[in-house]
């Protein structure tokens, strides 16, 4: 069987097993039967064909009845990432997964730090939805904390775009004429309007990239610089994140800097988690502060 001919259902059932294998050590066909509601004979299917697929990732334990991952263990169907076990832990903290539905099979003690914002509207996400498929305006009684206004605006969305901490909508302001982000949980009311968005100038701010480079700050030891580069993957001493340019301020604001703190005629160039922005004129320029 070739791995690209797996059906889905299939391959989600070995990565559980491959999950299993790694953060646990083991796996079973207990485990399988209770996480995917199939028969134990489709367990022991899922297992025996695992093992042809990858037999140097596991061995039956005879003693402990189940399998066990061997010493040279390697992922075959995911990445093997700390990321794939740490998600989740943040799905069932946010509520969107019970502790039984969740893969680890044995969960620690942990928190996390929630971010406390006003509930979405699924009705103004929904509309938003079917005016970015349906290329319509959208009408909406949005509150703006940057103008103090609660006014009705005529937006055409065409994107969405996560901070990290909220969602946008990215669209285009009729009654400005201009690309702006609206936060979604600031919109009180959406309307989907019949009428078609009009021809519309290009969002360049959106579809353009630049590359954010980022460095270990000065002043620290070689040590220090070190564990820095290490953590953050860098070559050669630096990490490139291409960016889109309307993504920039956030970009910024997640890698510990504050675009708004300014130091002489620039943004400061100090991030709370000891980086440097290697082409902060560049980046300025996107941020619309030099011509």
């Amino acid at each position: 069987m070739k791995h690209e001919g797996i059906k889905p259902s299939l391959r989600r059932r070995y990565q559980f097993i491959e999950f299993q294998l790694m953060w646990e050590g083991a796996v079973g066909r207990k485990l399988l039967t209770e996480q995917f509601e199939i028969s134990p004979q489709q367990a022991t299917l899922d297992l025996t064909s695992y093992l042809d697929l990858a037999p140097k990732n596991m061995a039956y334990d005879t003693r402990r009845r189940t399998y066990v991952s061997r010493s040279n263990f390697k992922p075959v169907f995911s990445g093997g990432e700390a990321a794939e076990y740490l998600h989740q832990l943040e799905m069932h903290h946010h509520g969107y997964r019970t502790a039984n539905e969740i893969w680890p099979a044995s969960v620690p003690e942990f928190d996390a730090v929630a971010v406390a914002s006003r509930k979405m509207d699924s009705k103004v996400l929904r509309a938003v939805l079917e005016a970015i498929d349906a290329k319509t305006c959208l009408t909406v009684k949005y509150v703006s904390l940057s103008s103090d206004t609660e006014g009705a605006r005529t937006l055409c969305p065409h994107a969405l775009a996560s901070d990290g901490h909220r969602w946008h909508m990215r669209a285009f302001d009729l009654e400005k004429d201009r690309y702006s982000d609206f936060v979604l949980s600031r919109i009180e009311v959406a309307n989907v309007s019949s009428n078609q968005c009009p021809d519309l100038r290009p969002d360049t701010q959106w579809h353009q990239l630049i590359k954010m480079k980022l460095q270990a700050e000065p002043g620290l030891t070689a040590r220090q610089k070190e564990q820095v580069e290490i953590e953050y993957s860098m070559i050669d001493g630096c990490l490139e994140l291409p960016v889109r340019k309307a993504m920039i301020f956030y970009y910024l604001r997640f890698y510990g800097f504050d675009p708004l703190e300014i130091e002489g005629e620039a943004m400061r160039n100090k991030s709370s988690y000891r980086l440097k922005i290697s082409n902060l004129e560049e980046i300025e320029t996107c941020l619309e502060r030099r011509k």
